[in-house]
């Protein structure tokens, strides 16, 4: 697969993703024009979600019906637009700026910052990246975000000593369901987590699996190969936070992209190594710290995705 084919085929899964998300978003009456004179709001320690509320936008976006019902129409038409190849460079500036104003307007009326939607935003840099170069620079570098995402999650684990606890997962499951076992104590699901409360070893079983998880993207940075696998432990992870912790990290699974590319990009990405090795040895061989690499442009022989 050509290099400009395989950059178009990853803009367009992120543009269908960007299209699904606001369907569900629509579902769950979590849009903008749903979120209309929320009783709270809250900015917590972050200065640029300051920022954002000291301009207004966020004022605005939640007290202004028919300005939110334009910003929910234009993230989905924008998207459409996007997904067909027919936007231009400002219709995706213009994209960007509307999801992350939906962002921040979501995440204050939400009273905590969450993380689910962060594979979205961190992805919308793609969308505008004209340089097949950089594109390709760029989503290695996300892989090498989620690989340290989930890895360092497994780390903390272990530094904080819990990963050897027996009998952790069990009170962790009684702490994070506790309205649900006492509003539903007849519920099939609640009958599951209390099997899994008073089996501790069955517990245990699930936590240290859930940790070697974690730990196994730990590969990631030595090698590509087992990128496949990783992407699969990757969505088996968030799919298990759902069934057993209740947590809905749907939205973050995005991410599972940098695992599963077309294989163009991974091939880009080698030549590029590649040439920089041999810079550093043409270097190292003429022995002038400030020999420079030939002014060829990278780009020149490749069509703009």
């Amino acid at each position: 697969m050509k290099l400009t084919e395989a950059i178009r085929t990853t803009k367009h899964t992120i543009w269908w993703g960007l299209v699904l998300l606001w369907v569900a978003r629509y579902v769950q009456g979590f849009l903008l024009h749903q979120l209309q004179d929320a009783p709270f709001v809250d900015v917590e320690a972050d200065n640029f979600f300051w920022l954002w509320h000291g301009l207004y936008f966020v004022q605005w976006s939640i007290h202004n019906y028919w300005l939110a019902v334009g910003l929910d129409i234009g993230w989905l038409v924008l998207a459409i637009i996007g997904m067909a190849g027919k936007n231009r460079w400002w219709s995706k500036f213009l994209f960007v700026l509307i999801f992350i104003n939906y962002f921040v307007c979501y995440n204050s009326v939400a009273t905590h910052h969450e993380h689910t939607l962060i594979g979205f935003l961190f992805l919308l840099p793609l969308l505008v990246i004209k340089k097949p170069t950089n594109f390709v620079l760029s989503f290695a570098s996300l892989r090498y975000y989620v690989l340290f995402a989930m890895s360092s999650a497994g780390i903390w684990k272990l530094s904080r000593g819990g990963a050897f606890v027996s009998g952790q997962m069990s009170e962790i499951l009684k702490r994070q369901h506790i309205d649900y076992l006492i509003s539903y104590p007849d519920n099939t699901y609640t009958h599951f987590i209390q099997f899994l409360i008073n089996n501790i070893q069955i517990a245990d079983i699930i936590w240290w699996t859930a940790l070697s998880i974690e730990l196994f993207f730990l590969i990631g940075f030595l090698t590509k190969r087992l990128d496949g696998l990783l992407g699969y432990l990757f969505l088996l992870f968030f799919v298990g936070d759902y069934l057993i912790m209740d947590i809905n990290f749907i939205e973050f699974c995005i991410f599972a992209i940098v695992f599963f590319p077309p294989p163009g990009i991974w091939k880009r990405y080698d030549e590029l190594r590649h040439d920089e090795l041999r810079h550093d040895e043409l270097r190292s061989e003429s022995g002038d710290s400030s020999y420079e690499k030939p002014s060829e442009d990278l780009n020149t022989d490749i069509a703009q995705a």
